[in-house]
């Protein structure tokens, strides 16, 4: 027999799930709760035997909470990772955070929904959570039209989408989130062209000690031998 791996086997299931407007995604008929600055995001999901473990796109833990019993169901999980939750200026602060993050589109529709409507965070919640349901571009532009028609709302935004938009797909959801995460790494360290004064000695005549006779000294070395045999 061989000895066991020094690392128990990973049995544990690997999921993505999107984040709902109230900053929850779903797992098995009940909640789980994760920052309010991932509100529309699919993100990986990891569970466990015991843990429901959540992730940010960079792949970076976000959330834990214990893995709650199957005979339960419509529960929701805020956990200790979160006590700030209930705090209404701090989930407010982060909304302003992801949608500056998403663009001046999105600021201006977040600061014309908050002056005029009352119930202006929890809309803005739903408004970002769209966002796992159509691409980027479309969900700005879906904005910057209800901004330039004074229509800040979250109904209005659903028309406009509903209108011009297609819903994405999870592949495609999945695709757009790796590319915002590799853009910034690959701008990261650059590879840049080499000058060509760097590749000058590959095409010197000398030869290398250790390498094969060039083409021109061997077709000068066929020109001698014949000179030196004379006419047959």
């Amino acid at each position: 027999m061989i000895p066991l791996p020094a690392q128990p086997y990973d049995t544990a299931l690997v999921l993505y799930r999107s984040v709902n407007a109230e900053g929850f995604l779903p797992y098995r008929q009940n909640f789980y709760a994760v920052p309010y600055g991932h509100i529309g995001r699919l993100l990986p999901v990891r569970i466990t035997e015991h843990e429901v473990v959540v992730y940010s796109p960079s792949v970076e833990e976000v959330a834990r909470h214990a893995l709650l019993p199957r005979t339960v169901t419509g529960q929701r999980q805020v956990g200790s990772v979160h006590p700030g939750r209930a705090d209404q200026s701090e989930s407010l602060t982060m909304l302003h955070e992801r949608f500056q993050e998403l663009g001046p589109e999105a600021q201006r529709f977040l600061d014309g929904l908050l002056a005029k409507q009352r119930q202006g965070k929890y809309q803005a919640q739903h408004v970002l959570a769209l966002l796992a349901n159509y691409e980027r571009p479309d969900w700005l532009a879906a904005l910057e039209r209800a901004h330039r028609f004074g229509a800040y709302s979250l109904a209005a935004v659903e028309r406009i989408l509903a209108a011009n938009a297609k819903p994405k797909s999870i592949l495609a959801s999945l695709a757009e989130q790796e590319r915002q995460h590799l853009e910034p790494s690959l701008r990261d360290d650059p590879v840049t062209a080499r000058p060509t004064a760097a590749y000058q000695h590959l095409l010197s005549r000398e030869t290398s000690s250790h390498g094969p006779p060039s083409a021109t000294a061997s077709v000068a070395d066929s020109a001698a031998a014949a000179a030196n045999a004379g006419p047959a």
